[in-house]
């Protein structure tokens, strides 16, 4: 298991604002997986998490949290996840993933040109 696999696997946890908005993007194209460490163990390896949401009010931390401990959890080679929600991150537009940036860019310009 690599750290790459894993931040792939919480890819797949799409934040709803980013769907709302017409770009589904995951937590790493959204900038919210803040630490990821993975720690080789007799058992499998231990993963620990720490994750943000993008604005202080966001019901989403404990959702994000419970999806990544399950996904994680599931690959093969993995024997513990902790997620821990980082409440103090100010997350700002500049933490996305200059793919998806440019992915949201397209998505907006397109619907600019559409009309109303």
């Amino acid at each position: 298991m690599t750290e790459e696999e894993i931040r792939a696997e919480l890819d797949r946890i799409v934040d709803p604002c980013s769907a709302a908005a017409g770009a589904p993007a995951g937590l790493v194209e959204m900038g919210l997986v803040r630490e990821l460490e993975l720690t080789p163990g007799p058992d499998g390896a231990r993963v620990r998490l720490r994750i943000a949401v993008t604005e202080p009010g966001c019901m989403m931390g404990a959702a994000f949290a419970a999806q990544a401990e399950e996904r994680v959890g599931a690959l093969a080679g993995i024997g513990e996840v902790r997620v821990e929600i980082d409440h103090d991150a100010d997350w700002l537009p500049s933490d996305l993933a200059p793919s998806y940036r440019l992915r949201l860019a397209e998505v907006r310009a397109a619907r600019r040109q559409a009309g109303p």
